[in-house]
């Protein structure tokens, strides 16, 4: 499904930035604490350096305190910097330098230069540091195709849902449209456009549940065309299945402003929220406002009890008012708007609410 394509594509992604952030932390940790290492040793050079300084040793004595001190005196200097020698710190009066996992102390002074190796310390390979850095990015691989695999299971449980319910509407077809040839043998003209009517009602019940399932699942294309609000509303009310709906129903309209919507779902929303208005509206009325940016439906009745983002989630309702669906209503019109890239805003004052869909 494209849904779930996009969905792989964009955690992919996240994950490789989140991992090229990881490597780049965990690289930055490694030589952050070699360099604090080195610049330790560094340090102790340094009091070294300055000890040789403070006694004015010549060449013979600062051989003799260093090689104390354990440091081996390199005979043959010239050769060794012909070596592939790495240069680790420079500072007045020395050098630190390393070569083959060991430091050497290069002194420099006006009146000679001598090189020692150092047998004090010893370079550290930071082994444990790898092993941590391979057992965080093998986690992390691990949790990438752990949540892929979710994933993918989703999407054979969301697979076999439609196919569930595509069976179920088809099969519930068959007897509709053989209920409906049936009905036509009635004699009863009256009896007869009744149970016609009846199951044409079910045969639209099924297709607009088909549609929410669509839509609900990400698994919709969305034909948009302009139309006109008389157009939409007028769609909007045919999907009440009502009869007079005027008694109920009051409409103001902007006649002559077109917006560009798939007027299908755009007409489902609203008949939800028409919906809506009449099953908790005190007076079972509600009136249908429309402006150049907004459809307005507004009802008397009580305010929300919660905020109006707790209503776009699905299945929200306390089930103990039997008057309740199943909180699907509102999670529809979000999820219908969102495809449009519009809104729902709500109000309430002097007892009554106002639900109001928002062009962008």
């Amino acid at each position: 499904m494209k849904y779930d394509i996009e969905l792989k594509t964009k955690i992919t992604l996240v994950f490789i930035f989140t991992f090229i952030l990881l490597v780049g932390a965990l690289w930055t940790f490694h030589t952050k604490s070699i360099y604090n290492k080195s610049l330790e040793i560094a340090n102790t050079y340094e009091k070294f350096e300055q000890e040789l300084y403070i006694h004015r040793f010549d060449e013979r004595q600062t051989i003799d305190y260093l090689e104390k001190l354990n440091f081996k005196l390199i005979t043959d200097p010239h050769a060794f910097f012909e070596k592939d020698i790495k240069i680790i710190i420079i500072k007045k009066g020395f050098e630190m330098l390393e070569y083959k996992e060991a430091y050497y102390f290069h002194i420099l002074t006006p009146r000679f230069r001598i090189l020692f190796k150092d047998n004090i310390h010893k370079v550290e390979t930071q082994f444990l540091h790898y092993i941590i850095y391979l057992v965080v990015i093998f986690l992390f691989t691990i949790i990438y195709l752990l949540i892929l695999k979710n994933i993918k299971d989703s999407e054979l449980l969301l697979n076999s849902r439609q196919l569930f319910l595509r069976t179920v509407m088809h099969e519930l077809k068959t007897p509709i449209a053989k209920g409906k040839i049936v009905s036509e043998l009635i004699d009863n003209e009256k009896q007869k456009k009744r149970m016609i009517d009846i199951f044409d009602k079910l045969n639209f019940l099924i297709n607009d549940f088909a549609k929410v399932e669509e839509v609900l699942s990400k698994n919709y294309s969305k034909n948009t065309h302009l139309h006109t609000l008389s157009k939409i509303i007028d769609n909007s009310i045919a999907m009440l299945m009502m009869d007079s709906f005027e008694k109920k129903i009051n409409i103001s309209i902007v006649d002559n402003l077109k917006i560009s919507v798939d007027i299908e779902l755009i007409s489902m929303a609203i008949k939800n929220l028409l919906d809506n208005g009449l099953k908790y509206s005190s007076d079972k009325k509600v009136q249908i406002l429309t402006t150049n940016e907004s459809i307005c439906i507004i009802s008397t009745g009580e305010k929300l009890s919660k905020p109006l983002e707790e209503y776009f989630k699905p299945f929200h309702n306390e089930t103990k008012s039997l008057n309740h669906g199943m909180g699907l209503g509102l999670y529809i019109v979000y999820s219908i708007l969102e495809i449009h890239d519009m809104r729902l805003d709500y109000s309430f004052q002097d007892n009554q609410n106002t639900f109001s869909i928002v062009f962008k």
